[in-house]
C-alpha cells in the first residue's frame, strides 16, 4: 500500500476529522491540526499494510501455467458454452 494513496490519505482525514473541524473553526493551531493528520496517516497506513499483508493477494495465473489436458484430449473445465 503506497502511503499516499487515495484510501489512505482519505481514511486517514476520516479517523482525524474532529482536528481537522477544529483547525478549521480556529478553535486548534494549525500546525497541530497537520501533525495530528500527518500521524493520522502513518498509522492508517501501517493498519492498511498490516491487513493487506494478512490478506495477500488473489492468486493469478501466469502464461506460463497450462491447463492440464485429460487423456481423451478433453478439456477437464467442461464443454464450452453455446451463445
Amino acid at each position: 500500500m503506497r502511503l499516499a494513496s487515495g484510501t489512505v490519505l482519505g481514511l486517514a482525514a476520516v479517523v482525524s476529522s474532529p482536528a481537522l473541524w477544529r483547525g478549521l473553526n480556529g478553535e486548534l493551531p494549525l500546525d497541530i491540526t497537520l501533525t495530528r493528520y500527518l500521524v493520522a496517516v502513518v498509522i492508517v497506513w501501517a493498519a492498511l499494510s498490516a491487513v493487506a499483508a494478512l490478506v495477500g493477494d488473489v492468486p493469478r495465473r501466469t502464461s506460463e501455467e497450462q491447463v492440464p489436458q485429460v487423456p481423451g484430449g478433453e478439456d477437464p473445465s467442461g464443454p464450452e458454452p453455446r451463445l
